[in-house]
């Protein structure tokens, strides 16, 4: 196998190296050598003398950029395609053509592998390969290397988003031939990778994390026959540290702001009151951005969304918890008024009776005197009352404000690192 993937390597750089001008006795024993070996030759058929033979094909990828629409939920890879397989049909010995060990052949003249996508997305073709030529050495070592642009439907969870990791599936095989007559075998890079990555081009939204290739073989129990596909299997994750950034950011700030309204006065109804809404301005702004760089592809919904929702919540059980701390009723007991005073004050005043001086008028100004004083006694007895009851609703307020203050901090904080850690 490894030097299989040396001679690989080397066809590789042989084929990116633009040939030299033939001789021209040269360029006619090709001629004879094309004219020889393609005379009779059926590219409908393996390529093998005994029909009971079956043809190995090795079949590798030298991958070149990958990209993923987690909209339409698809994985798109461009790659080189390694296949090589032995054809009987194009030996010869080079004594006989001036020593010509190796040749290019088109790729609509000779037998080639009909190796498809099961699982394109592309309905048009299931064939991933542009026509290139197929290079063959006298000892019918046959070497193709066709330009591959591979698309496959891929099922993405996007319940971890921002920070989500997905394995996308390509199986290749043979579209009409079981393992009897065309085996599959996978070229391998080395121990490390089953993909040759040297000239992969990072993609600046998808991390490729690693590519692995395994053989699979099918039986039919209807056909008793053996299928073998080989199965890539490529897992990516996505790459979004300034989504992650914005999402952590937005919620340490609106967590800043709500804490810090416990620290105002309890009289600071409205400072409390437009803080709160503010907090509230933001994370409705940051759902709406968030929203919008979603992938509407209808799957569940995001950790990220939840925990923002937790974050809203808590906003507002801290805003209904405000207004009834800061809001209260105050029923300021008016001085009892007193009847008698009153009708004394009124009978006083008339102007029929207060130029008369009689006994009766002597005892309304004592009672009136008596009155005022049991009045002054009453209201002083309150103020103190209400004075002592509003010092202790006070406290009791400041109690609540300060275990409202503990409470809402540990469930941000609790929130706000349990968003981080999913947005890692």
């Amino acid at each position: 196998m490894a030097k299989l993937r040396l001679v690989l390597g080397l066809l590789v750089i042989c084929t990116a190296v633009a040939p030299e001008q033939e001789d021209p006795a040269t360029e006619n024993w090709i001629s004879r050598l094309y004219k020889d070996k393609l005379a009779g030759y059926n590219k409908e058929v393996r390529p093998v003398k005994n029909p009971s033979h079956n043809t190995t094909v090795f079949l590798g990828l030298y991958l070149s950029s990958l990209d993923v629409d987690d909209v339409k939920q698809q994985m798109t890879v461009n790659a080189w395609s390694i296949m090589t397989w032995t054809d009987e049909y194009l030996s010869w010995e080079p004594k006989n053509y001036m020593n010509i060990d190796r040749v290019h052949f088109d790729q609509t003249d000779v037998w080639t592998p009909d190796i498809a996508v099961f699982n394109s997305a592309e309905s048009g073709s299931v064939v991933p390969f542009v026509k290139v030529p197929v290079i063959s050495d006298y000892l019918g070592r046959t070497y193709w290397f066709p330009p591959t642009h591979i698309t496959v439907n891929c099922d993405l969870n996007i319940s971890e988003w921002p920070s989500d990791q997905h394995e996308c599936l390509v199986r290749m095989g043979s579209w009409s031939h079981h393992g009897e007559q065309i085996d599959i075998q996978i070229i391998k890079h080395n121990e490390t990778t089953d993909v040759m990555m040297s000239n992969y081009e990072a993609n600046n939204n998808w991390e490729l994390l690693n590519v692995t290739a395994s053989r699979e073989v099918i039986t039919l129990e209807e056909a008793k026959e053996r299928y073998v596909e080989v199965n890539f299997a490529f897992k990516v994750k996505r790459l979004a540290k300034a989504h992650a950034t914005y999402i952590t950011t937005t919620a340490l700030v609106v967590m800043i702001v709500v804490l810090l309204t416990y620290a105002l006065p309890l009289s600071s109804f409205f400072s409390r009151l437009i803080m709160h809404l503010f907090a509230l301005g933001i994370l409705i702004g940051c759902y709406l951005t968030l929203f919008s760089n979603l992938p509407n592809n209808g799957g569940p919904v995001p950790f990220v969304v939840r925990y923002y929702s937790g974050t809203t919540v808590l906003t507002l059980i801290s805003l209904v918890s405000t207004l009834f701390l800061t809001t209260h009723s105050c029923c300021d007991s008016s001085p009892s008024s007193n009847v008698g005073k009153r009708v004394v004050g009124i009978l006083a005043s008339a102007p029929g009776l207060r130029s008369v001086t009689t006994p009766e008028q002597s005892s309304y100004n004592q009672l009136e005197g008596e009155l005022d004083l049991e009045e002054a006694g009453r209201t002083e007895t309150d103020a103190s009352a209400k004075k002592s009851s509003g010092f202790a609703a006070n406290q009791i307020r400041r109690i609540i404000n300060f275990l409202l203050l503990v409470l809402f901090t540990i469930a941000f904080f609790v929130d706000y690192f349990v968003l981080r850690s999913v947005t890692k």
